[in-house]
Protein backbone atom coordinates (compact mmCIF):
# COMPACT_ATOMS: atom_id res chain seq x y z
CA UNK A 1 0.00 0.00 0.00
CA UNK A 2 1.56 2.84 -1.19
CA UNK A 3 0.36 6.97 0.07
CA UNK A 4 -0.13 9.40 -2.52
CA UNK A 5 1.34 12.65 -2.44
CA UNK A 6 -0.86 15.24 -1.93
CA UNK A 7 -1.43 17.48 -5.36
CA UNK A 8 1.43 20.69 -5.02
CA UNK A 9 -0.99 23.83 -5.30
CA UNK A 10 -0.67 26.03 -8.23
CA UNK A 11 1.83 29.03 -7.44
CA UNK A 12 0.26 32.46 -7.98
CA UNK A 13 1.44 33.55 -11.67
CA UNK A 14 3.43 37.05 -11.11
CA UNK A 15 1.69 38.32 -14.28
CA UNK A 16 -1.85 38.39 -12.71
CA UNK A 17 -0.17 39.73 -8.66
CA UNK A 18 1.65 42.53 -11.06
CA UNK A 19 -1.25 43.23 -13.52
CA UNK A 20 -3.60 43.04 -10.28
CA UNK A 21 -1.85 44.90 -8.09
CA UNK A 22 -1.14 48.03 -10.74
CA UNK A 23 -4.90 47.77 -11.80
CA UNK A 24 -5.42 48.29 -8.16
CA UNK A 25 -3.57 51.34 -7.36
CA UNK A 26 -5.07 52.95 -10.24
CA UNK A 27 -9.02 51.77 -9.27
CA UNK A 28 -7.37 53.32 -5.21
CA UNK A 29 -6.59 56.67 -6.85
CA UNK A 30 -9.78 56.79 -8.94
CA UNK A 31 -12.17 56.41 -6.52
CA UNK A 32 -10.37 58.08 -3.65
CA UNK A 33 -11.00 61.41 -6.28
CA UNK A 34 -14.78 60.88 -5.09
CA UNK A 35 -13.61 62.07 -1.42
CA UNK A 36 -10.21 63.91 -1.92
CA UNK A 37 -8.31 65.82 -4.70
CA UNK A 38 -5.01 67.44 -4.35
CA UNK A 39 -6.44 70.87 -5.10
CA UNK A 40 -10.35 70.05 -5.96
CA UNK A 41 -11.82 71.56 -8.38
CA UNK A 42 -10.34 75.38 -8.15
CA UNK A 43 -9.34 77.20 -10.74
CA UNK A 44 -4.98 78.35 -10.51
CA UNK A 45 -3.10 79.99 -12.88
CA UNK A 46 -2.90 77.95 -16.07
CA UNK A 47 -0.13 76.15 -17.83
CA UNK A 48 1.95 76.17 -14.41
CA UNK A 49 5.11 74.09 -14.51
CA UNK A 50 5.40 71.12 -11.72
CA UNK A 51 6.40 71.98 -8.60
CA UNK A 52 5.96 70.49 -4.37
CA UNK A 53 2.30 71.65 -4.76
CA UNK A 54 1.24 71.05 -7.98
CA UNK A 55 2.63 67.73 -8.89
CA UNK A 56 1.91 67.65 -12.39
CA UNK A 57 1.11 71.21 -13.09
CA UNK A 58 -2.05 72.73 -14.19
CA UNK A 59 -3.46 72.90 -17.99
CA UNK A 60 -4.68 75.26 -20.23
CA UNK A 61 -7.60 76.37 -18.31
CA UNK A 62 -5.30 76.68 -14.40
CA UNK A 63 -7.08 72.84 -13.13
CA UNK A 64 -4.83 70.75 -11.44
CA UNK A 65 -3.42 68.06 -13.36
CA UNK A 66 -3.13 65.77 -10.80
CA UNK A 67 -6.25 65.85 -9.36
CA UNK A 68 -8.01 66.00 -12.54
CA UNK A 69 -6.52 62.78 -13.84
CA UNK A 70 -8.05 61.25 -10.84
CA UNK A 71 -11.34 62.66 -11.32
CA UNK A 72 -11.38 61.27 -15.10
CA UNK A 73 -9.76 57.97 -14.46
CA UNK A 74 -13.00 56.99 -12.26
CA UNK A 75 -15.04 58.63 -14.87
CA UNK A 76 -13.57 56.41 -17.73
CA UNK A 77 -13.25 53.24 -15.48
CA UNK A 78 -17.14 53.73 -14.45
CA UNK A 79 -18.18 53.79 -18.29
CA UNK A 80 -15.73 50.74 -19.18
CA UNK A 81 -17.27 48.78 -16.62
CA UNK A 82 -20.76 49.54 -17.37
CA UNK A 83 -20.12 48.19 -20.59
CA UNK A 84 -18.31 45.18 -20.16
CA UNK A 85 -20.90 44.24 -17.37
CA UNK A 86 -23.49 44.57 -20.12
CA UNK A 87 -21.04 42.40 -22.06
CA UNK A 88 -20.82 39.48 -20.18
CA UNK A 89 -24.59 39.00 -18.60
CA UNK A 90 -25.60 38.68 -22.04
CA UNK A 91 -22.72 37.24 -24.34
CA UNK A 92 -21.82 34.29 -21.51
CA UNK A 93 -25.55 32.96 -21.54
CA UNK A 94 -25.69 33.18 -24.93
CA UNK A 95 -22.37 31.44 -25.19
CA UNK A 96 -23.73 28.61 -22.71
CA UNK A 97 -26.25 28.40 -24.81
CA UNK A 98 -24.60 27.88 -28.17
CA UNK A 99 -22.23 25.45 -26.46
CA UNK A 100 -25.17 23.21 -25.59
CA UNK A 101 -26.91 23.41 -29.01
CA UNK A 102 -24.13 24.02 -31.18
CA UNK A 103 -20.90 23.04 -30.06
CA UNK A 104 -18.91 22.39 -33.08
CA UNK A 105 -17.54 25.77 -33.61
CA UNK A 106 -13.64 26.44 -34.79
CA UNK A 107 -14.27 30.48 -34.84
CA UNK A 108 -12.17 31.89 -32.71
CA UNK A 109 -11.66 35.60 -31.28
CA UNK A 110 -10.26 37.95 -29.18
CA UNK A 111 -11.47 40.81 -26.83
CA UNK A 112 -9.27 43.31 -29.08
CA UNK A 113 -10.94 42.27 -32.22
CA UNK A 114 -14.15 44.34 -30.56
CA UNK A 115 -12.00 47.72 -31.12
CA UNK A 116 -12.45 48.64 -34.95
CA UNK A 117 -16.42 48.03 -34.16
CA UNK A 118 -16.94 49.79 -31.65
CA UNK A 119 -14.94 52.62 -33.18
CA UNK A 120 -17.31 52.25 -36.20
CA UNK A 121 -20.78 51.59 -33.68
CA UNK A 122 -19.44 55.32 -32.12
CA UNK A 123 -19.03 56.90 -34.69
CA UNK A 124 -22.73 55.96 -36.62
CA UNK A 125 -24.50 57.16 -32.71
CA UNK A 126 -22.54 59.86 -32.24
CA UNK A 127 -24.02 60.49 -35.78
CA UNK A 128 -27.38 60.18 -34.31
CA UNK A 129 -27.08 62.89 -31.76
CA UNK A 130 -27.27 60.47 -29.44
CA UNK A 131 -25.68 61.53 -25.74
CA UNK A 132 -22.04 60.56 -25.50
CA UNK A 133 -22.24 58.40 -22.47
CA UNK A 134 -24.94 56.30 -24.37
CA UNK A 135 -22.53 56.32 -27.61
CA UNK A 136 -19.68 54.89 -25.29
CA UNK A 137 -21.76 52.23 -23.95
CA UNK A 138 -23.31 51.18 -26.97
CA UNK A 139 -20.10 51.17 -28.66
CA UNK A 140 -18.54 48.63 -26.24
CA UNK A 141 -21.30 46.60 -25.00
CA UNK A 142 -22.89 45.45 -28.66
CA UNK A 143 -19.43 44.28 -29.88
CA UNK A 144 -18.80 43.21 -26.58
CA UNK A 145 -21.36 40.59 -26.25
CA UNK A 146 -20.64 39.41 -29.72
CA UNK A 147 -17.27 39.15 -28.72
CA UNK A 148 -17.88 37.58 -25.14
CA UNK A 149 -20.31 34.55 -26.74
CA UNK A 150 -17.87 33.41 -29.17
CA UNK A 151 -15.00 33.02 -26.22
CA UNK A 152 -17.73 31.35 -23.77
CA UNK A 153 -18.67 28.89 -26.35
CA UNK A 154 -15.69 28.06 -27.45
CA UNK A 155 -14.46 27.97 -23.49
CA UNK A 156 -17.57 26.13 -22.42
CA UNK A 157 -18.07 23.51 -25.14
CA UNK A 158 -15.08 20.85 -24.48
CA UNK A 159 -16.46 20.85 -20.99
CA UNK A 160 -19.77 20.31 -21.82
CA UNK A 161 -18.80 16.71 -23.04
CA UNK A 162 -16.50 15.33 -19.84
CA UNK A 163 -18.25 12.15 -17.56
CA UNK A 164 -19.60 14.21 -14.90
CA UNK A 165 -21.76 16.78 -16.79
CA UNK A 166 -23.13 14.14 -18.74
CA UNK A 167 -24.01 11.75 -15.50
CA UNK A 168 -26.23 15.22 -14.55
CA UNK A 169 -27.72 15.54 -17.96
CA UNK A 170 -28.77 11.56 -17.55
CA UNK A 171 -29.91 12.00 -14.13
CA UNK A 172 -32.28 14.94 -15.44
CA UNK A 173 -30.45 18.06 -14.49
CA UNK A 174 -31.58 19.99 -17.95
CA UNK A 175 -28.96 21.62 -19.54
CA UNK A 176 -28.19 25.07 -18.64
CA UNK A 177 -28.93 24.47 -14.78
CA UNK A 178 -25.94 21.56 -16.19
CA UNK A 179 -23.82 24.21 -17.40
CA UNK A 180 -24.46 26.23 -13.97
CA UNK A 181 -23.64 24.42 -11.60
CA UNK A 182 -21.18 21.71 -13.16
CA UNK A 183 -19.10 23.52 -15.98
CA UNK A 184 -19.12 27.65 -15.55
CA UNK A 185 -17.15 27.00 -11.33
CA UNK A 186 -14.36 25.47 -13.57
CA UNK A 187 -14.14 28.05 -16.01
CA UNK A 188 -13.85 31.05 -13.45
CA UNK A 189 -10.19 31.91 -14.33
CA UNK A 190 -10.90 32.12 -17.98
CA UNK A 191 -14.35 33.86 -17.45
CA UNK A 192 -12.35 36.45 -15.15
CA UNK A 193 -9.77 36.56 -17.75
CA UNK A 194 -12.55 37.91 -20.59
CA UNK A 195 -13.86 40.58 -18.31
CA UNK A 196 -10.47 41.44 -17.84
CA UNK A 197 -9.79 41.96 -21.49
CA UNK A 198 -13.26 43.51 -22.27
CA UNK A 199 -12.65 46.06 -19.24
CA UNK A 200 -9.23 46.72 -21.02
CA UNK A 201 -10.37 46.97 -24.50
CA UNK A 202 -13.42 49.40 -23.31
CA UNK A 203 -11.13 51.57 -21.96
CA UNK A 204 -9.19 51.76 -24.90
CA UNK A 205 -12.92 52.60 -26.86
CA UNK A 206 -14.01 55.75 -24.69
CA UNK A 207 -10.05 57.05 -24.76
CA UNK A 208 -10.58 56.52 -28.32
CA UNK A 209 -13.76 57.76 -29.04
CA UNK A 210 -13.51 60.93 -26.97
CA UNK A 211 -9.92 62.12 -28.21
CA UNK A 212 -11.85 61.78 -31.92
CA UNK A 213 -14.50 64.21 -30.06
CA UNK A 214 -17.14 61.40 -31.08
CA UNK A 215 -17.28 60.30 -27.07
CA UNK A 216 -17.65 62.92 -23.51
CA UNK A 217 -17.37 66.39 -24.34
CA UNK A 218 -16.93 69.86 -22.24
CA UNK A 219 -17.69 70.16 -19.39
CA UNK A 220 -18.36 66.66 -19.15
CA UNK A 221 -14.18 64.97 -18.87
CA UNK A 222 -12.80 61.75 -19.24
CA UNK A 223 -9.05 60.27 -20.04
CA UNK A 224 -10.03 60.61 -24.08
CA UNK A 225 -11.12 64.14 -23.94
CA UNK A 226 -7.92 65.19 -21.46
CA UNK A 227 -6.22 63.75 -24.34
CA UNK A 228 -8.09 65.57 -26.66
CA UNK A 229 -7.88 69.36 -24.95
CA UNK A 230 -4.54 68.60 -24.16
CA UNK A 231 -2.94 67.90 -27.79
CA UNK A 232 -3.23 71.97 -28.18
CA UNK A 233 -0.42 72.47 -25.95
CA UNK A 234 1.66 69.49 -26.04
CA UNK A 235 4.25 71.73 -27.41
CA UNK A 236 4.98 73.33 -24.24
CA UNK A 237 3.49 71.02 -21.61
CA UNK A 238 3.86 67.67 -23.09
CA UNK A 239 3.43 66.21 -19.25
CA UNK A 240 -0.14 66.99 -19.94
CA UNK A 241 -0.04 64.68 -22.64
CA UNK A 242 2.14 61.84 -21.10
CA UNK A 243 0.09 61.39 -17.55
CA UNK A 244 -3.83 60.46 -19.30
CA UNK A 245 -1.70 57.96 -22.05
CA UNK A 246 0.68 56.65 -18.91
CA UNK A 247 -2.38 56.12 -17.29
CA UNK A 248 -4.66 54.87 -20.07
CA UNK A 249 -1.42 52.55 -21.37
CA UNK A 250 -0.39 51.56 -18.05
CA UNK A 251 -3.96 50.72 -16.89
CA UNK A 252 -4.83 48.21 -20.11
CA UNK A 253 -1.10 46.77 -19.60
CA UNK A 254 -2.23 45.75 -16.42
CA UNK A 255 -5.70 44.32 -17.17
CA UNK A 256 -4.08 42.82 -20.19
CA UNK A 257 -1.46 40.83 -18.35
CA UNK A 258 -3.76 39.34 -15.29
CA UNK A 259 -5.49 38.24 -18.14
CA UNK A 260 -2.73 36.82 -19.78
CA UNK A 261 -2.12 34.67 -16.37
CA UNK A 262 -5.15 33.84 -16.11
CA UNK A 263 -5.72 32.23 -19.36
CA UNK A 264 -3.22 29.69 -18.28
CA UNK A 265 -5.14 28.10 -15.02
CA UNK A 266 -6.36 24.91 -16.71
CA UNK A 267 -10.02 24.81 -16.63
CA UNK A 268 -11.24 22.73 -14.14
CA UNK A 269 -8.33 22.93 -11.89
Amino acid sequence: MTLEAAPRRAAIDLRVAFGAVLALLVVTLALVSLAWTPHGAKLLTPLAEPDAAHWLGTDAIGRDVASLLMSVTLTTLLLAMFGTLASLFIGIPVGAALAILRPASSLTTHAVAMLPPALLIGMVVSGLGAPANLTIFLGVALPGTVIASIIARRALAPLWHRDYVTAARLAGLRPLAAAQRHVLPGLLPQLAALALELLAVSILVEASLSFAGLGISPPGASLGLMLREAQQVMAVRPLLVLAPGAVVLGTVLALMLAATGLRGVRPGA
